[in-house]
């Protein structure tokens, strides 16, 4: 438990009606005291006046969570106050006079994974729903939040101390010709579990990776193909210049936005040919090129009755990708490429369709989120390969299980390096 009493604002900043204040420590309830007059019943909401030496503050809530059922396990404070700036000043100064500190980035959070309120694995997906702008950032948050990865690393944990308690029974027994590997091979069920459940779970990491992450689309293609009319469409804005003049897009132009679920970076980039007229247009082709490389999915634009792709365009298309025959209302399309007619909305919803199903199969909420998850996830299994190779030792085989099962106590935040910690919480919000 800390000996200090930090204090935030829990909710967000700027005028509000209400404001939530947050006090953790050992003198909170002494504090809620000193500025209310009384504790209270403990989860239960009640009016107060708080009041300083220089008279009222607010008129507001309280409610007192004594630990270690609370939060962070210790006791803790809320006031529900107007969201005034006034009143977050002179709560703050009141606050301060009494021996409470402002608390810093997370430090709530970081309080209660001290007191094993959550591990570190509950920690980052608190931290990734705070952040979450869709439906499926939030399924994959709320999961990890609520102990799913938790749960199986605990679950993997307890398979690989079964095993190594085998494998430690081998040594014990090293006169004898047969016992060791005999006992090795019923350690082998164990670990080959663990082993299949770990490549399960980092198969799905980059699914889940582009959930939390979101994913960036790129729309490119020859000039005055339609992508700007197309982008605007998308995005519901009139966010790109469109005109009949052709290379009226000279840099690349972004938007976020939520497509069934997926959070979505789309780009509108200029249009790319074999040879540019000026320098300001082979600056464009070259940040278009350049996006076309860093996205996860390319919308290749090329017009219906063009004929076939050019090798200078396809050069750029990766597997997965779309590719649009755009200005179908204009010509035939005589390829396979998706048709479409931007002053056509059933045209619209057709693209929106196709690409919704390339993104769910690019992106599904999964148990490795984070890369610090997916590095110690793989280590643990990259140990457990070859488990049980001929002519293996069995203190050998038992140190490999010893060392990956760190690798899961590293995950949860049994073992936790400052650095770790401070990486991790540093991403909150104050007052989280």
């Amino acid at each position: 438990m800390s000996s200090t009493t930090i204090f935030a604002r829990a909710s967000g900043g700027g005028r509000a009606g209400v404001s939530v204040y947050r006090l953790s420590g050992p003198d909170a309830g002494d504090l809620l005291v000193r500025l209310t007059g009384k504790r209270g019943e403990p989860r239960l909401a009640r009016r107060v006046l708080v009041k300083d030496d220089d008279g009222l503050i607010d008129d507001g809530l309280a409610l007192w969570f004594p630990g270690p059922q609370s939060f962070t396990g210790e006791d803790v404070v809320e006031l529900h106050l107007h969201g005034s700036l006034a009143v977050e000043r002179r709560l703050a100064e009141a606050l301060q006079n009494l021996g409470a500190i402002p608390a810093g980035p997370g430090e709530f959070t970081l309080r209660a994974f001290a007191n094993g309120k959550m591990d570190l694995t509950q920690a980052e997906g608190l931290a990734d729903l705070l952040e979450a702008e869709t439906i499926l950032q939030h399924k994959q948050a709320m999961a990890q939040m609520r102990g799913a990865l938790r749960e199986a690393a605990d679950e993997w944990r307890r398979d690989l101390i079964q095993a190594m308690a085998m494998l430690d029974a081998a040594v014990d027994f090293p006169d004898e010709e047969d016992v060791p590997g005999a006992i090795a091979e019923q350690a082998r069920p164990a670990v080959d579990r663990v082993r299949r459940s770990l490549s399960e779970v980092l198969a799905g990491s980059a699914g889940a990776r582009r959930v939390q992450e979101g994913i960036r689309v790129a729309i490119i293609g020859p000039p005055n193909a339609g992508k700007s009319t197309l982008f605007n469409k998308i995005v519901d804005s009139e966010r790109a210049i469109v005109s009949a003049e052709a290379g009226t897009t000279r840099d690349t132009i972004s938007e976020r936005l939520d497509i069934a679920g997926h959070l979505v970076t789309l780009i509108d980039t200029a249009g790319i040919r074999s040879e540019g007229q000026s320098a300001i247009e082979l600056e464009g082709i070259k940040r278009a090129e350049q996006a076309a490389a860093s996205a996860d999915l390319r919308l290749i634009a090329w017009p219906a009755g063009a004929g076939p792709l050019p090798q200078w365009l396809s050069k750029l298309e990766e597997p997965g990708d779309l590719r649009l025959a755009t200005r179908a209302d204009e010509a035939p399309s005589e390829s396979d490429a998706l048709a479409i007619a931007s002053s056509n909305p059933s045209s619209i919803a057709g693209l929106l369709t196709a690409l919704t199903e390339r993104l769910d199969d690019m992106a599904s909420p999964g148990l490795a989120a984070t890369e610090r998850q997916r590095t110690l996830l793989s280590a643990a299994r990259d140990l457990l390969d070859g488990f049980g190779a001929e002519g293996a030792e069995p203190e050998v085989l038992s140190e490999k299980l010893r060392a990956a099962s760190r690798r899961l106590e590293e995950l949860t935040g049994r073992i936790a390096p400052d650095d770790i910690l401070d990486d991790i919480f540093s991403s909150f919000c104050i007052g989280k």
